[in-house]
């Protein structure tokens, strides 16, 4: 296979993989939200994985952006584009991470004061820390 070959795969396989993520970690966090809205027995509270919606969509749109050219040209990115353009991306992908941080912490007290309005309590026995964050479990107390 020659090597353009070889990045165009390369390269499409990693975009469809960082959305296809994006668009999982989204679902994910938007079924426990909606578990809170409709006041489900067990609501999980996912602070770390917050960041993900806001925080990554610096590097999905980056890469959405970018990406086209260096794979019709079977290059990659950084080859394609000049070092004042990669300069500019690094910067966008680190402000949507700055966003993300905030829009976690403002999402984490606006999910805490829901839980407190509905009567739901903490539970310990039942929260999770996995690969992909701290998943506080909250159990309705009425």
């Amino acid at each position: 296979m020659h090597l353009g070959n070889k990045v165009r795969v390369v390269g499409a396989a990693l975009l469809l993989f960082i959305v296809g993520s994006w668009l999982w970690i989204c679902n994910f966090l938007l079924g426990d939200y909606l578990a809170l809205l409709n006041h489900e027995p067990i609501v999980r509270l996912s602070v770390i994985t917050l960041w993900v919606p806001i925080g990554a969509m610096g590097v999905l749109l980056t890469m959405l952006v970018m990406s086209p050219k260096a794979l019709i040209r079977g290059k990659k990115i950084n080859e394609v584009y000049s070092a004042k353009a990669m300069q500019l991306a690094n910067k966008v992908c680190m402000y949507f991470a700055l966003i993300g941080i905030a829009f976690a912490a403002g999402w984490t007290y606006h999910s805490i004061d829901l839980l407190e309005r509905y009567g739901y309590v903490y539970s310990r026995d039942l929260t999770n820390i996995t690969p992909t964050g701290i998943h506080l479990m909250y159990v309705r107390a009425n």
